[in-house]
């Protein structure tokens, strides 16, 4: 995939967040903490919008699309530049679904269930309007790719894997 559509996607998510005011004063920033081995997956093609003087470590994720395309996972020191935040750490505590009559709608990211209090503690948040606008203005152009698509499926199938772990644990 081109930068460009990348950079198009970014730029829609690039001064808006889940609350209208800043959520990292919730959670303390949990989600930008760990270690070197904590990170964010990067849809297919996004590794190209990086550089080696970012600060940031691109590592194989494990995951590899039909077409053989490999998904990157990137480490970051737990601060980065904003302007630099990968996709994933932009829509962050959503995932973007495909429902089975090909409609785009986003989730609760359920990875995120132990860290985001947005997750675990919603009812007393309302999610932005504006944030909701962008996420779906960014992936309007996202999923015009196959390969975006098909990696929005394999989030979509962990996300109901964790789903049936948590109701055979909670019942």
């Amino acid at each position: 995939m081109k930068t460009s559509v990348y950079r198009k996607a970014w730029e829609y998510l690039e001064n808006v967040t889940p609350l209208e005011t800043d959520c990292g004063v919730l959670c303390g920033n949990a989600c930008c903490k760990g270690s070197d081995q904590d990170g964010m997956l990067l849809f297919p093609g996004e590794e190209a919008m990086y550089h080696k003087d970012d600060g940031f470590k691109i590592m194989d994720s494990g995951i590899v699309l039909p077409d053989g395309t490999k998904i990157k996972f990137l480490v970051c020191k737990g601060y980065c530049d904003r302007k630099k935040r990968p996709l994933s750490c932009r829509i962050f505590p959503v995932i973007p679904q495909i429902d089975e009559h090909g409609y785009l709608n986003f989730v609760p990211d359920l990875r995120g269930v132990t860290m985001c209090p947005l997750l675990y503690q919603a009812a007393p948040h309302t999610i932005s309007p504006a944030f909701i606008d962008a996420l779906y203005s960014a992936f309007e152009i996202l999923t015009e790719y196959e390969q975006v698509i098909e990696f929005i499926d394999i989030l979509t199938k962990e996300n109901q894997d964790i789903a049936a772990d948590l109701e055979r644990f909670f019942g």
